[in-house]
C-alpha cells in the first residue's frame, strides 16, 4: 500500500465522486487507478454502497455463489480485473477469522521499509514517582526513546499450486472457501510468531524477552501459580491482565484445576466458551512454547508492523495462470512495553 504525499487526498477525491460517475470507471482503468492509489476493490465497493456479489450481478450479470471460475472470466472482458481482489479478500478473511493475534496486539501499524526503530518507554518506579516538587526543582520524567531497538521484518508466504483445469470448473464461492482456509493457515503462522515474541522478545534482541516467574514446584501447575503471575503483572508491573496464552496440554491442566472445574463443566460443556481465569481470557495456542503460560495486557504489550499487506500475483491471476501462484506478506511483531506481559514457567528445574 502506498503512502506518498497527497495520496490520502487523491483517494478521497476518487472515492468521493458521485456514484453514477464512479461506477463508469471499470475494468483495466479501474484496476490501474486502484493500484496507483493503494486501494482495493473493497474500498471501491464501499464507496458505491455495494459488495462484490451485487456489483458482479449488476455489471456482469453473474451470480458469484453459483458461477464457475471459467464462466466468470467469460462473462465480461472487465471481469478478469476483479479476480485478484476476489482471491486476496478471501485469503485476508481467513487470516482474520480463525487466528487470535488480532485480539492480542495494540494495533497493526503500516511502515515504510523492512526495518523499524521502535519507540519505547523504559519504566522506573523511582524515576516516575508522582511526588511533591519544590519551586524550581526538577519534575520527574517519563522518556519515550528510540534508536537502539530495531525490528526487522521478513517476508512470509504460501504458494497455491493448481492447474487451471482443477480450478476452472470450481464455483467462485467454493474457491473462496479454499482460499479462506489458506488464509487461516497463514494466520496460524502469525499466531506462532506472536507467541514466540511474547516469550523470547522481538527481533531487536533478547533485551525484550519477558519477565519469567517459576511455578512453586518444577513441572507442576497449581491454581496459586496463576495467581502469582497475575499479581506480578498487576501489582509489580501495574498492567491489567487481559489474556492468558497456553498450549493444549497446559490448557487441559488449567481446565482441570479445582478452582475452575465446576464453572468449566457448567459453561464450557454447554457453550464451548473457555473460562476466564482471574478475569483474563484463556487462549489456546497450538504453537505456544511448552510449559509456559503467558499473561499479558494486550493493550500495551506488542504491536504488529506491516510493510506489505497480503500481495497476490495479480498478473498471473488475470491471465488465468494458477501454477505456483504465491501469496506473501512482509510483517512482524514488536514489543512496546517489556513489562506488559509475564511468563509463568514450570520447566525451571531442568
Amino acid at each position: 500500500m502506498m503512502y506518498r504525499d497527497g495520496v490520502v487526498k487523491e483517494r478521497v477525491t476518487f472515492l468521493g465522486q458521485e456514484p453514477d460517475r464512479l461506477r463508469q470507471v471499470r475494468g483495466h482503468a479501474l484496476y490501474e487507478t486502484l493500484q496507483s492509489l493503494g486501494l482495493s476493490h473493497g474500498h471501491f465497493f464501499r464507496a458505491l454502497n455495494t459488495n462484490v456479489q451485487d456489483y458482479c450481478a449488476q455489471e456482469f450479470g453473474v451470480d458469484l455463489n453459483r458461477i464457475t471460475v471459467d464462466r466468470f472470466f467469460q462473462s465480461d472482458p472487465n471481469a478478469k480485473w476483479l479476480f485478484p481482489d476476489i482471491v486476496r479478500d478471501a485469503v485476508v478473511a481467513g487470516m482474520k477469522h480463525k487466528p487470535v493475534y488480532p485480539d492480542l496486539i495494540i494495533r497493526d501499524e503500516h511502515i515504510d521499509g523492512t526495518a523499524y526503530d521502535v519507540p519505547y518507554v523504559t519504566e522506573s518506579a523511582i524515576d516516575e514517582e508522582l511526588r511533591s516538587v519544590a519551586e524550581g526543582a526538577a519534575i520527574p520524567e517519563s522518556e519515550i526513546t528510540y534508536g537502539d531497538r530495531v525490528v526487522k521484518l521478513d517476508k512470509k508466504g504460501r504458494g497455491v499450486i493448481a492447474s487451471y483445469e482443477a480450478i476452472r470448473r470450481m464455483s467462485v464461492e467454493m474457491l473462496r472457501v479454499h482460499l479462506a482456509r489458506i488464509g487461516e493457515r497463514l494466520g496460524r503462522n502469525l499466531d506462532a510468531r506472536l507467541a514466540t515474541v511474547l516469550v523470547d522478545g522481538d527481533s531487536s534482541g533478547s533485551a525484550t524477552a519477558a519477565t519469567t516467574v517459576n511455578t512453586a514446584t518444577a513441572d507442576t501447575w497449581v491454581y496459586a501459580d496463576l495467581v502469582n503471575g497475575f499479581m506480578k503483572l498487576t501489582l509489580d508491573h501495574y498492567f491489567t491482565p487481559t489474556h492468558m496464552l497456553a498450549n493444549a496440554d497446559l490448557c487441559k491442566t488449567i481446565l482441570a484445576m479445582d478452582a475452575f472445574e465446576d464453572s468449566v463443566l457448567f459453561d464450557f460443556a454447554k457453550t464451548g466458551n473457555l473460562p476466564t481465569p482471574l478475569g483474563a481470557k484463556l487462549v489456546p495456542l497450538a504453537d505456544q512454547p511448552a510449559d509456559k503460560l503467558t499473561i499479558l495486557d494486550a493493550g500495551y504489550a506488542v504491536e504488529k508492523l506491516t510493510e506489505q499487506d497480503l500481495l497476490v500475483e495479480s498478473d498471473k491471476l488475470i491471465n488465468q495462470q494458477w501454477d505456483r501462484t504465491y501469496l506473501t506478506v512482509v510483517t512482524d511483531f514488536a514489543v512496546i512495553y517489556d513489562k506488559a506481559r509475564i511468563v509463568v514457567q514450570s520447566d525451571w528445574g531442568e
